[in-house]
């Protein structure tokens, strides 16, 4: 039984049920499938997708929602394990490919048309794992290797364990880690046309854009 097979029947969130499985992160360390190159080591870098309208003020600048499905559903991540150099071009079609499905509603969902994918935020594992509110010494933030399907072997997740945090305590948990991904810069996607760099420039980010 895999790590994220959970209970269908259950009135708890995904991320809730997973950190019940793990209360201690140990399974951080476990390889999820014969397809995957292991566990996600703390010297790691992940490319984390940033998507218009839904992470964005209505201002049009960041907000802190960037991590909020790390406390409810749990928030991918692409693994750059062979350079950013040699894995920009597959996982700026794979966060674009994602991004049309929700425009289009193939993923399930009503077609959200406005949808658009902006770019990347770089952090390594280590640096979202050592994440914390001051004088808590629980690892909250925890990163699992996802790699379960052989399409998608490069596949992690983000989940937080803000199972006993008040309310402002997970705001501020979410700004921190917004904070951490914006220090690299937003690292801008090949398919985002010239009428929408705006938007990138909106975030107020240093901008990577992809080289030609």
């Amino acid at each position: 039984m895999s790590f994220y097979d959970l209970d269908a029947e259950s009135k708890l969130s995904r991320v809730e049920q997973l950190v019940a499985k793990d209360k201690d992160g140990v399974k951080q360390r476990e390889r999820v499938s014969v397809h995957s190159p292991g566990p996600v080591s703390d010297r790691e870098l992940l490319a984390r997708s940033l998507e218009y309208p839904n992470k964005f003020t209505s201002q049009g600048g960041l907000n802190e929602e960037l991590f909020q499905d790390a406390f409810t559903h749990g928030a991918s991540a692409q693994r750059i394990i062979h350079g950013w150099d040699n894995q920009a071009s597959d996982v700026d079609s794979r966060f674009e490919a994602r991004a049309k499905a929700r425009r289009e509603g193939t993923d399930g969902r009503d077609p959200d048309p406005n949808n658009l994918y902006i770019g990347t935020f770089h952090m390594t594992a280590a640096e979202l794992r050592a994440c914390k509110l001051d004088g808590d010494t629980l690892p909250r933030v925890r990163v699992y290797d996802a790699g379960e399907n052989a399409s998608d072997v490069l596949h992690a997740e983000i989940i937080v364990d803000s199972s006993d945090l008040k309310r402002h305590q997970r705001k501020e948990l979410r700004v921190r880690l917004m904070t951490l991904a914006q220090r690299r810069g937003l690292f801008v996607s090949s398919h985002l046309s010239v009428e929408d760099i705006d938007r990138a420039k909106g975030t107020q980010c240093e901008l990577h854009t992809p080289s030609k």
